[in-house]
């Protein structure tokens, strides 16, 4: 029951958000320098991710709120359980390459934005045989101590 009303509040917030409802009015230069930073950010998850770095990943991520992630269907209720996740399906994997065809960023306020991307990808594994595939996903930023971080992701 407390996976399915989180669920729930992750709907309507994204449903709010869906609807304009923006925090904040900021000025088109403010915008396009937050969108600047948030892109530097997710290009900088996408690294570690691709190289298979945990601890270069958990740098992206402010687990504080704790307001879950949600990987492949399976609701996270804390950062450090998709590390053990991703560690987990990390071993046997060579490499790791993500290509993003769609992003959009969209900037909820001063501290707050949301990023959408999909794209394909493909997992080497150690025994030479190679995974394909897509992806979808949507990210949630807050600028935490001057930095912009991770607080919520579907993927």
């Amino acid at each position: 029951m407390k996976t399915l009303s989180c669920l729930f509040s992750i709907l309507i917030t994204f449903f709010s958000i869906s609807l304009n409802g923006y925090s904040q009015e900021l000025a088109t230069e403010r915008k396009e320098k937050i969108i600047s930073e948030i892109s530097t950010v997710f290009e900088k998850s996408i690294e570690a991710a691709e190289n298979l770095d945990a601890k270069m990943l958990a740098d992206c991520v402010d687990d504080r709120l704790q307001a879950g992630f949600i990987i492949n269907g399976h609701f996270f209720h804390s950062f450090n359980e998709v590390m053990e996740d991703f560690e987990e399906r990390a071993k046997g994997c060579k490499s790791q390459k993500m290509n993003i065809i769609n992003k959009n960023i969209t900037v909820l306020g001063e501290n707050a934005a949301l990023l959408t991307a999909s794209g394909d990808y493909s997992v080497t594994l150690e025994n030479g045989r190679t995974l394909t595939g897509k992806f979808a996903w949507s990210i949630v930023y807050s600028k935490v101590n001057g930095n912009w971080k991770i607080i919520h992701s579907n993927m």
